[in-house]
């Protein structure tokens, strides 16, 4: 009887470890586990040395709330001038960085880690700007990126955004769950 089981239930699991497998190696092409960094970024000296406490600053939205998501080379060199001094006594002028001379104005040299899929519709902006009724935002970026002003890389510190982590913050901030919320 054991036998005859086992010999039914074979295929079942067999079937469910090659699909998990397939699963999770869509997710993390998805969500970009391995994420490209062409040039070094350390979010804590922008935050201690020049003061940036808004992530907005760089990571802004655009005239119609879209969000922009990683800042361009340009965005870049509104601070870290092109023409700028490369050495300073005073640590709270951004230098010029000779790492941005081979790019355009129009190169991000790095890669999200936070690609939604196409059946997700996700926006900052909605998010970012819900209040609570005594005017408190509901959320912040570090809900979801973790915090990155003690961060020194840009690695992801808070992991993989999956459905369930979305659907507990929709719970604790009363937000809806309802499928049509994120999903076309």
């Amino acid at each position: 009887m054991r036998r005859s089981l086992l010999l039914f239930f074979t295929p079942f699991i067999i079937f469910t470890w090659i699909f998990f497998g397939i699963s999770q190696k869509g997710c993390d092409s998805v969500m970009q586990a391995d994420a490209a960094k062409k040039i070094p970024f350390n979010h804590q000296s922008h935050v201690e040395k020049y003061g940036i406490s808004d992530c907005t600053t760089c990571h802004g939205y655009e005239e119609n709330g879209r969000f922009k998501g990683l800042p361009t080379i340009a965005e870049c060199t509104t601070c870290h001038a092109r023409d700028g001094v490369l050495t300073s006594d005073d640590q709270s002028i951004p230098r010029k960085k000779p790492m941005f001379d081979s790019y355009k104005d129009t190169d991000q040299p790095w890669e999200s880690f936070a690609k939604q899929p196409d059946l997700v519709y996700f926006s900052h902006s909605v998010v970012m700007t819900a209040k609570y009724d005594d005017g408190r935002l509901k959320a912040r970026c570090g809900s979801c990126h973790g915090d990155k002003a003690d961060s020194t890389g840009t690695k992801m510190i808070k992991g993989k955004m999956l459905m369930g982590q979305c659907m507990d913050c929709h719970t604790a901030l009363n937000l809806s769950n309802k499928c049509a919320v994120c999903h076309d």
